[in-house]
Parts: C-alpha cells; sequence; structure tokens
C-alpha cells in the first residue's frame, strides 16, 4: 500500500522559497539518507544533495505522511558520518 503524502501550506511556501520539486521532498520522505526524531513526535528525513543537507520535517499516521517544513542545512551542522 503506497502512503499518501500532504504537504502543509507552510512547507509549500518553503518549497518555493527554496526552489524544491515536490518529487525532490516526496523522495527525500520516501528514500532518504537517514531519518532522526525531531521534537513532539516528528520525523525529520535527511537527505544529502550538492553540498548540502535537505531536511524533511514530518509526521506519520496510519496511511498518510504530512510534511509540516522543508529546509536546507549545512551538512557540519545534521550529518553525523558513519
Amino acid at each position: 500500500m503506497r502512503m499518501k503524502i500532504i504537504i502543509s501550506k507552510h512547507a509549500r511556501s518553503r518549497m518555493i522559497t527554496y526552489n524544491f520539486t515536490e518529487d525532490l521532498i516526496k523522495n527525500a520522505v520516501l528514500e532518504p539518507d537517514e531519518v532522526v526524531n525531531g521534537y513532539g513526535g516528528t520525523l525529520i528525513a535527511q537527505k544529502l544533495l550538492n553540498g548540502y543537507l535537505l531536511r524533511v520535517v514530518y509526521r506519520k499516521q496510519k496511511d498518510e505522511i504530512k510534511i509540516i517544513t522543508v529546509y536546507p542545512a549545512k551538512k557540519a551542522r545534521y550529518w553525523r558520518e558513519k
């Protein structure tokens, strides 16, 4: 069963600000390089892209994923080399 992905208005606004496509954001959530715990039960999908880290904050409920916000970050701040 495929998860339904809902993108909040805030996340869409950030996507426009940073020129992120919907496909890029969905790919980051469905095929992340890493997932870490966020605040209040959120999850953060992280994807390495061209020298920076794409972070997608979301909640997972039953059969849907609600994307709360997206932003680029410095790799050194959040990424832990394995």
